[in-house]
């Protein structure tokens, strides 16, 4: 196996041990809400906690990233991950899933980021949307085992154990890191604190960056937090399905996530080849995964799998703009402007998990049941913002990017 190709495998595989923590309330909240009493509110607070740490994380960890490398930092924050995990396990209350839920959140912060960082620095630029698509869509292979496999999985033992079983494949990473994954050795331009910081002024405000930034928090906001949690109260208080079956949409919306992902990087190099632009084909994909939200609040006479599948499947088109927005910068700050995208992104889905949760609280509701004219009022209120941010995205730019050293391989 290439070496290039092992380090991909090891850091995409933190990614998916990411995105299995962040969703894996989402099978868990009936149990958890019948065990502990908590309410939709709660619930929402809970889940939505994991990406309020992960976000106020990303500005410092740019510049860790961009300092240290992401091996190490990856491998130190992952052990706090491992804790998390354990704290949840062992919780007996509001109070210490909340802890849990946090180093969750923060341990797991860097599993993108690093990833991003490692494929700039291992593999050439052009290859970069499809090797940004293919570690995102592994890590839609841990928004799958939140369908079926977990409900599965929760017929045989119980959701602590779960949480045990999360802290080991953790700690498996962090080995793999230690003792699988080389130094790379990369040009960093020494820097005090203070001018790094400057950087990161620089890079937020960039025209470029807040042109995009808006539309891909509102996108990926409503795609991580509905998948994360909501996407199963939906299918059962409104599409009126079993247990079993709506565990069946989430794990295919996982899986049409994963060939979204792949896919849309592909397409998009193909598509830049041709002088289309990675943030044209970004838009677009965001544009049309608004469409496949919009089918599925209308409730349009469709088999009840598609519109989800295309959901998952368009989900992620926001991710191109990773690629798009490093390119713009010095290789040297491709962690700061990662990182300061993952900051918008992540903020957008903690306001639509919490913000889901306290509208769906607003309503009258049954324990373990919330009114359908609640869900598609908070999905109507996602869908409006997506239109405003999209519409700004449209606006031409008044002035190029400020840069804050010389350019970046544009190519």
């Amino acid at each position: 196996m290439k070496l290039a190709t092992r380090v991909f495998l090891i850091f995409s595989s933190g990614y998916f041990i990411s995105y299995l923590a962040r969703g894996i309330n989402l099978p868990l909240a009936p149990l958890l809400s019948s065990e502990l009493g908590l309410s939709p509110a709660q619930l929402g607070l809970l889940t939505s906690l994991y990406f309020f740490a992960f976000a106020a994380c990303q500005l410092p960890l740019g510049i860790l990233l961009d300092r240290f490398g992401p091996r190490r930092v990856l491998a130190c924050l992952l052990l706090l991950a491992a804790a998390g995990a354990v704290v949840s396990a062992n919780a007996h209350g509001f109070g210490s899933l909340l802890v849990g839920r946090l180093l969750l959140g923060i341990g797991t912060s860097a599993c993108l980021m690093a990833g991003l960082k490692a494929i700039v620095a291992w593999f050439p630029h052009d290859h970069l949307p499809l090797m940004n698509g293919a570690i995102y869509a592994i890590g839609g292979l841990g928004a799958v085992a939140t369908g079926t496999p977990i409900a599965w999985a929760l017929g045989l033992t119980t959701w602590r154990v779960l949480f045990v079983v999360v802290a080991v494949l953790i700690l498996m990473i962090v080995l793999a890191l230690f003792t699988l994954v080389p130094e790379k050795d990369e040009l960093h331009p020494k820097s005090s604190l203070a001018a790094q910081l400057r950087d990161i002024g620089g890079i937020f405000r960039s025209a470029v960056f807040w042109r995009t930034a808006p539309f891909v928090m509102a996108s990926q906001g409503v795609f991580l937090g509905v998948q994360g949690l909501w996407a199963g109260p939906y299918l059962r208080d409104v599409s009126r399905l079993p247990a079993a079956a709506a565990a069946n949409i989430v794990a295919l919306a996982g899986l049409a996530m994963v060939l979204g992902a792949v896919g849309s990087g592909w397409l998009a190099r193909r598509l830049q080849q041709r002088g289309i632009s990675l943030h044209t084909t970004a838009g677009a994909g965001m544009f049309l995964f608004m469409l496949a939200q919009l089918l599925i609040v209308l409730g349009a006479p469709l088999p009840g799998w598609l519109p989800w599948g295309l959901y998952g499947l368009l989900g992620t088109s926001g991710v191109l703009s990773y690629a798009a927005l490093v390119r713009e910068f010095p290789v040297h700050l491709a962690g700061r402007v990662s990182t300061g995208l993952t900051l918008a992104i992540f903020a957008g889905a903690f306001v639509v998990q919490y913000g889901f949760g306290l509208l769906l609280n607003a309503w009258p509701h049954d324990t373990g049941s919330y009114a359908a004219v609640a869900h598609r009022a908070a999905w109507a209120l996602a869908l409006l913002v997506q239109l405003a941010a999209g519409a700004w995205f449209c606006r031409p730019l008044k002035k190029p990017a400020v840069q804050t050293g010389p350019a970046a391989n544009a190519a």
